[in-house]
C-alpha cells in the first residue's frame, strides 16, 4: 500500500491507506506502552506514577507538533490528555501487579 493521496484512485483506496494507519497507530500506542509499563522499574513508588511536572511538559510540545503538522492543538492536546491519563493508570495497575508478583518489566 503506501499510497500518497494524490495517488488514490478509489474511495476503496482512501479507506485501504485510512485503516493502514490506524493499524500503525494502533501499533504504536502499544509499543508506548511497553515502554510505558518498563518506566514502573524506575519509579520509587505508586505515588510517582502521575508525575504531573513530566505531562506539564509534554502537552506544550505536542501542541508545537500539532501545528507543525497542520492540526488544531487544542484536538492534539485533548487526545494527548486523555492518552497519558490512560497509560497513568495502566502503569498504576502494572506497577501494583508487579509488587505482588516481584516481576520485572
Amino acid at each position: 500500500m503506501k499510497k500518497q493521496p494524490s495517488e488514490c484512485s478509489s474511495l476503496q483506496d482512501i479507506r485501504d491507506e485510512i485503516d493502514a494507519i490506524d493499524h500503525e497507530i494502533t501499533l504504536a500506542l502499544g509499543k508506548r506502552l511497553e515502554y510505558v509499563k518498563a518506566a514502573s522499574a524506575f519509579k520509587p513508588n505508586v505515588e510517582s506514577i502521575p508525575a504531573p511536572e513530566r505531562v506539564a511538559a509534554m502537552l506544550p510540545q505536542r501542541r508545537l507538533w500539532a501545528e507543525q503538522a497542520g492540526l488544531e492543538p487544542d484536538f492534539i492536546e485533548n487526545i494527548f490528555s486523555q492518552l497519558i491519563q490512560w497509560f497513568i493508570n495502566e502503569q498504576v495497575r502494572f506497577y501494583r501487579t508487579r509488587q505482588h508478583t516481584g516481576e520485572r518489566p
